[in-house]
């Protein structure tokens, strides 16, 4: 079962946004690839530019590490780095 997740300043997006801003996870869009997972280049609704790690089916976290992983990059700020707006989980995907 889920737990649910509430951050200050991060955004719970359903994976129907998250496929819609990259084009239904379109390879063209992969900008990336690690251990965990492929990275995509997305665009929200609203207009802004977004990079988007998809978990790999197999690599998914427990929810307590997903949560606590989402918590750490809430407030971790630094300015080589991006900064998590958001995430999902949702239908098996995080």
């Amino acid at each position: 079962s889920n737990i649910p997740i509430k951050v200050d300043g991060v955004k719970d997006f359903t994976f129907g946004e998250m496929a819609l801003a990259t084009n239904d996870f379109s390879n063209l869009a992969i900008v990336g690839e690690g251990g965990y997972g492929k990275v995509y280049k997305g665009v929200l609704v609203d207009g802004s530019a977004v990079a988007i790690k998809r978990a790999q089916e197999g690599s998914l976290q427990g929810q307590r590490e997903f949560f606590t992983e989402i918590e750490l990059l809430s407030r971790l700020h630094h300015r080589n780095l991006v900064s998590l707006i958001g995430y999902c989980n949702e239908e098996g995907e995080q």
